[in-house]
């Protein structure tokens, strides 16, 4: 899988404009510039939702308040065949095209495997439990056929049941919802943690070198070890009490363990940021595995937060692999010198 061009015209802040690509491109500016932009726009015209998004890509992402934008990536698949994927926000439409034919976000996502490395990733630990989630979730929509489905249904479950308890609807309306939530709840469960369970193989593999310490992941499904029905049966006064339910698939969480140690109490910045690298490349060679193709790689400001001995050692690794790759970086940071990759400058609207 390899990006040929990249166009787009109304999106954020970027001034329209055009690029034919690299194997390794490097999107270099200052802070403001729309680097960032640059990668989202590639993204939603392969997927059509925003970064760290599951919701379709929307108006939010237009420079015009008439919420007008289009962003097209002409790419070429593992057998040699041109696609052109592209999103289209025009009035009333929101529309993700595949050569012109319109086609779902779950379909995008098994279709075009993409590795989104943005600049929360250095915070895998740290960050919300919710981001977590969403690290596997986005992952595991690329390998899975019903993950999406399954995905879809729980969160509407939830969100319905949530809605019950708020309006004070009776304890038999409530728990009406849980019969979806437990089956849609254990499979998408269970789709979570096979990838996590293969994803620490994969780090396994990586051998330290990205990280210099030994990385363990576990996932935690929310809940505890009983059955999702008997819980959320048994806890239904609890929950009718918070006025939410209080656990569940939606309350899982990755735990990442750096020597034995939780990385979100005993890691400093420089470990957890190349612990995160770490495991994104582990999961763009995850997928690469489960389907055949190799992601694309967006990496959204590589160099923060590594000092010189680490940031050669993953330019290295990156050296190596086969992945296309578009890297941000500043001006003044040295990724740009060690890679010597495309260099590309995005600019602003009237800049």
């Amino acid at each position: 899988m390899k990006l040929l061009s990249h166009k787009h015209t109304g999106f954020r802040g970027l001034a329209d404009n055009q690029y034919t690509l690299s194997d390794l491109n490097l999107v270099v500016g200052d802070n403001g510039i729309g680097k960032t932009s640059l990668l989202e726009a590639v993204y939603v015209s392969l997927l059509g939702t925003p970064l760290n998004s599951f919701n379709k890509a929307g108006k939010e992402l237009s420079r015009e308040a008439r919420g007008d934008f289009a962003v097209e990536s002409t790419l070429v698949n593992g057998s040699g065949t041109e696609l052109k994927l592209g999103f289209l926000s025009k009035k009333n439409i929101k529309k993700l095209t595949a050569n012109g034919e319109k086609i779902t976000t779950r379909e995008a996502f098994l279709g075009t495997p993409v590795c989104l490395i943005d600049s929360n990733v250095e915070k895998i630990s740290s960050e919300s439990p919710d981001y977590r989630r969403r690290l596997v979730d986005r992952s595991v929509f690329h390998v899975e056929q019903k993950h999406a489905e399954s995905y879809k249904r729980l969160q509407k479950a939830i969100k319905q049941r949530n809605r019950s308890i708020k309006n004070g609807e009776s304890e038999k309306t409530i728990t009406s919802w849980d019969g979806i939530i437990s089956e849609e709840g254990e499979r998408v469960t269970k789709h979570r943690n096979t990838f996590t369970a293969e994803l620490q193989e994969e780090l396994k593999a990586l051998n330290k070198q990205i990280s210099t310490k030994i990385i363990k992941i576990e996932f935690k499904n929310g809940w505890g070890g009983e059955r999702l029905f008997d819980y959320l049966e048994k806890n239904i006064r609890r929950d009718m009490a918070a006025k939410r339910t209080m656990g569940g698939p939606h309350r899982g969480d990755l735990l990442v363990t750096l020597d034995g140690k939780l990385a979100k109490e005993y890691s400093s910045k420089g470990e957890e940021k190349q612990m995160s690298l770490a495991v994104s490349f582990a999961i763009s060679r995850l997928i690469e595995k489960k389907c055949g193709a190799r992601p694309i790689l967006l990496i959204d400001e590589l160099e923060s937060g590594l000092d010189e001995t680490a940031l050669y050692r993953i330019a290295d690794h990156i050296k190596n692999l086969k992945n296309q790759s578009l890297i941000t970086t500043l001006k003044h940071h040295k990724i740009k010198d060690v890679l010597r990759g495309k260099t590309i400058h995005p600019n602003q609207h009237n800049y």
